[in-house]
């Protein structure tokens, strides 16, 4: 969501330096995250190839669906050691000496 949000400030920045209308038809297809291939005479044509789909997802480095095929996750394993709750601590035992008190002066 939040990069969702990110990509229409970062687009909305940039339409105004774009010059021709193939760059803004360019942009708004990075924008709705549709699959298209670049030719080298500078036209453009969707298509559903593995190529295009990773030139949309790693277009922006910011974008989530890049960020879930670089950094893997992981997770603790099932049967993890649950944490020690501060109930299930043993109290400590009273001290049966009684009181201390500090040392009397001698003078």
């Amino acid at each position: 969501m939040a990069s969702a949000l990110w990509q229409v400030f970062v687009i909305g920045g940039r339409t105004g330096t774009f010059g021709e209308p193939k760059e803004v038809e360019h942009a708004l297809l990075h924008w709705q995250g549709s699959a298209h291939h670049h030719h080298h005479d500078g036209s453009v044509t969707q298509d559903g190839s593995e190529e295009s789909v990773q030139h949309v997802v790693i277009d922006g480095f910011l974008n989530t669906a890049a960020v879930w095929f670089v950094a893997p996750i992981f997770l603790p394993p099932g049967k993890a050691v649950r944490p020690i709750v501060v109930d299930e601590l043993d109290a400590p035992w009273p001290d049966l000496a009684g009181p201390r008190r500090p040392p009397k002066r001698t003078a």
